[in-house]
């Protein structure tokens, strides 16, 4: 069996620098594992493939995993946007014996909006929000985490609370 955890949330919600931290809280003890963001590994501008864009993205995946096995990672950290749980079938197939766990990291909106305000620029901003938004009530409608984490406080305590909830730290 291979843990998987799948951390999902919103845009500006802090997915990438929480998983940062996830890491370098499991390379202190020397935990094998590698992580994964799922949205640069599906980065492709060809003709046709906007569809297909998830199917690259598990194609990709399945190659590291590949990989990162051969060299003793034992469990894997994924960042995604997940909409509904059927989105993450696919890591079945990546990784063999995979057991997937959601976590979804939340922070009110206005916390939201402030991140994305300070990293954006010019029109990019109105489209981020918009996003960001969307995300959120898709989220609240569907559900389709294990767990929330609030991130609107130290990244730290954020990625420790990650990591216990799925069951990887005391």
């Amino acid at each position: 069996m291979i843990p998987v955890l799948v951390v999902t949330g919103p845009i500006g919600v802090g997915k990438t620098a929480v998983l940062h931290e996830v890491d370098s809280l499991l390379v202190a003890p020397g935990s094998c594992h590698a992580t994964v963001e799922m949205e640069e590994i599906a980065r492709c501008w060809a003709p046709a493939t906007e569809l297909a864009r998830s199917a690259i993205a598990f194609r990709n995946l399945a190659a590291l995993w590949s990989s990162f096995a051969a060299v003793g990672a034992d469990r894997l950290i994924l960042s995604a946007l997940v909409e509904h749980r059927s989105d993450v079938e696919g890591v079945s197939h990546a990784v063999p014996g995979a057991v997937v766990t959601i976590a979804r990291l939340h922070a009110p909106l206005p916390v939201l909006e402030e991140r994305i305000r300070s990293r954006e620029a010019g029109e990019a901003v109105e489209g981020e929000l918009d996003g960001a938004r969307w995300w959120m009530r898709r989220f609240e409608e569907q559900h389709p985490e294990d767990f929330v984490v609030e991130t609107d406080r130290p990244i730290r305590a954020v990625a420790e609370e990650l990591l216990r909830g799925a069951g990887w730290l005391a």
